[in-house]
């Protein structure tokens, strides 16, 4: 297997981390994803009810609800947000609850449409995304949670509901992380949005992860939307800004031993966010 380092560096205690993108799909019509199922283990959280709520309303739509799950701490808890790739779904795996929340970081994972296949559902999923992270807002202290310190995520489908309020010139937005992200649907309305329009000077460093391997989308055989190619067009916008040390992308986890999106995901939370702990 051949592996690349792509970008490395995102803070100090980041720089002495190598990270290496090995050589190796996202449905964004994206209900369900068969390479979502990376081997994670989704079921119901492992923590106590005082730390766990599940189903919180932040709209009045039957769409618009979150899961909470609150690390235990006497101060502000930053958070990390969870957009899934299929509708409806909400699940997170349990080691990454405990990972995150050992290191006092809290986890949000809300929902919008199940499906996003036109620029007017987009536009629906971006004013979703808005609405909840302003519930967020609202509702921090009662939750103890530090919205200065927020890393906003999303696989698939997910990552096109966060990517407009992760770009935005935010300072308490410290890092995007990304799996399979805007596959190739995310770019089919040039006339009314592509990605590349958010990305500014002041976007936040971002953590590419996809399964397959650059190409993947005109593969022969398995053809899949969800190409690292896409990503790449992100990160060369990084590069072009200026910002390309801001920028990691890792790509074939699918031929590794290692099949868990979130594996980069503790380390890369604890380079661009303080905890209080």
């Amino acid at each position: 297997m051949i592996t690349i380092v792509l970008k490395v560096i995102f803070k100090k205690k980041f720089m002495m981390r190598k990270i290496f993108a090995s050589l190796l799909m996202v449905v964004f019509l994206i209900s369900c994803d068969k390479d979502d199922q990376t081997g994670n283990q989704e079921s119901n959280n492992p923590l106590t009810e005082s730390l766990v709520e599940l189903g919180i309303k932040y709209g009045s739509e039957d769409r618009q609800f979150l899961d909470l799950y609150k690390a235990e701490s006497d101060c502000p808890t930053p958070i990390y947000f969870d957009a899934h790739h299929g509708g409806g779904n909400t699940s997170i795996p349990d080691s990454l609850v405990n990972n995150l929340n050992a290191q006092g970081i809290s986890i949000i994972s809300w929902e919008s449409l199940p499906t996003i296949s036109s620029s007017e559902e987009a536009q629906t999923g971006w004013d979703d995304a808005e609405l909840m992270f302003q519930w967020v807002f609202d509702n921090a202290v009662t939750y103890n949670l530090d919205t200065s310190n927020m890393i906003i995520g999303g696989s698939s489908r997910g990552s096109v509901l966060s990517w407009v309020y992760g770009h935005r010139p935010n300072p308490n937005v410290k890092g995007l992380y990304m799996f399979n992200a805007l596959p190739s649907t995310a770019w089919a309305f040039p006339d009314l949005w592509l990605p590349t329009e958010n990305v500014n000077n002041e976007s936040p460093p971002i953590y590419f992860v996809y399964r397959r391997e650059p190409g993947s989308s005109t593969h022969p055989i398995n053809p899949d939307i969800h190409d690292p190619n896409y990503g790449i067009i992100i990160v060369n916008k990084y590069q072009d800004l200026g910002i390309g040390d801001k920028a990691i992308l890792v790509h074939s986890i699918g031929q590794t031993n290692n099949t868990d999106k979130y594996q980069f995901l503790v380390d890369f939370a604890l380079s661009v966010i303080e905890t209080c702990q």
